[in-house]
């Protein structure tokens, strides 16, 4: 039995899939047992003609060692950040088209986290009306703004917006997290900063700790426009002026497409979108786990937002490894004070910092982005599945 922990970072093209390996000694006993935690499965949902990380062929690979290397055992935990098919349909994907993995029969949780506002009875159980109020809102938004896309071309929404409406479907992430539920050993377990984790977890000598989010999800939640093209209000009769034509669109864009996208902008349509998806983004389980003088934290693909409630909570302490978050964008890497939290430019101890991304080329725009990850760079060793394109994994190893 090998003593070092080690994360395996799957190659899924924009999505995560990670298994985390951990020798865990009991203090009592002195006995040293292997144990595993899976966080999330999945990619980005396929458009047809957009982004290119989508491609479900992965999953046979990446589920068949993941089963392989339970080898027969049950899952010690399954962590689920938040409800975004790239970060959970890689399971349920396995089970409904991959018969032959017999995934039902093979992968049991003994220990399932969902973010807290995946519990059936979060928005009706009276203690989160104003995230219940929120999600309703939201949810209307959605299907406001799916049948407002979809009578368009599929190109007029650009590329990328389609995929970020396809990757918020709640009817398909919700048959992801039931699936999941039906592997489950134990009760299912939703958590949350304030969440007490005894009893949660099989753990002996490795501590988890779950920073974000908070129960209440309102927070996380920002405004939305009016899906009509008022959704800038017009100013005062003495100030009204001819309005701008539209700009031409660029060189070598189709005329057609480039004009949708300008009447969704001006319809407020694609600020709805992107703030439906920050608002799940930010509702990330992210956890640290501190295993023999190590810290690693896990923070699914949490926002500014998030951070910053994280900051205020007084939870940041410095990391060893960081999965970066949301795939290594602009807003899933905090800034200034909230960065030096975690990866301090004086590093608190002679131990190497590692950050991992996984992510893909041409599925959003400006993901993964340069000028964060080169901060990043600064002070960890940076690695990403990109750099690993022809491999199923590649391993982050710990020292014990």
């Amino acid at each position: 039995m090998s003593e070092d922990l080690v994360v395996r970072m799957y190659n899924v093209r924009f999505g995560d899939a990670i298994l985390v390996t951990v020798p865990d000694r009991n203090p009592a006993t002195g006995r040293t047992v292997t144990r595993r935690i899976l966080i999330d499965v999945g990619n980005a949902p396929k458009v047809a003609g957009t982004g290119r990380g989508g491609e479900d062929d992965v999953f046979e690979a990446v589920v068949g060692d993941i089963l392989d290397q339970l080898d027969g055992h049950p899952l010690d935990l399954y962590v689920m950040t938040h409800e975004h098919l790239d970060h959970v349909q890689g399971l349920f994907y396995a089970a409904e088209r991959l018969p032959d993995l017999k995934l039902a029969e093979r992968l049991k949780i003994r220990h399932l986290w969902l973010t807290a506002s995946a519990a059936p009875d979060y928005y009706d159980n009276g203690k989160h009306p104003k995230a219940k109020e929120q999600r309703l809102a939201f949810d209307a938004m959605y299907r406001r703004e799916a049948a407002m896309m979809s009578s368009r071309t599929a190109a007029a929404a650009a590329p990328g917006v389609l995929d970020v409406l396809a990757n918020n479907d709640p009817t398909k992430t919700r048959q992801c997290v039931a699936y999941l539920q039906t592997l489950n050993l134990a009760r299912t377990h939703y958590v949350h900063r304030e969440a007490k984790l005894r009893g949660m977890h099989p753990f002996r000598e490795a501590e988890l700790s779950v920073w974000a989010p908070e129960e209440d999800t309102s927070a996380y939640y920002g405004r939305m426009l009016p899906l009509d093209s008022g959704a800038v209000p017009e100013p005062p009769p003495e100030r009204r002026t001819r309005p701008a034509p539209d700009p031409l669109p660029p060189a070598g864009v189709d005329a057609g497409a480039f004009l949708g996208l300008v009447a969704a902008r001006r319809a407020g349509a694609v600020d709805n979108l992107f703030a439906i998806d920050k608002a799940a983004n930010n509702t990330s389980v992210v956890f640290a786990l501190e295993w023999r003088g190590w810290r690693l934290l896990f923070s699914g693909d949490a926002e500014i937002r998030s951070w910053r409630t994280m900051a205020r909570q007084n939870v940041l302490k410095p990391v060893h490894f960081l999965k970066v978050s949301h795939h290594g964008s602009h807003n899933g890497t905090p800034t200034d004070e909230v960065f030096e939290a975690i990866m301090p430019a004086v590093p608190p101890d002679d131990r190497p910092r590692r950050a991992a991304i996984s992510t893909w080329d041409h599925t959003y725009a400006g993901i993964p982005h340069e000028l964060t990850n080169s901060r990043l760079a600064e002070r960890a060793t940076l690695l990403s599945t990109l750099d690993q394109r022809d491999k199923l994994f590649y391993d982050v190893t710990f020292a014990g």
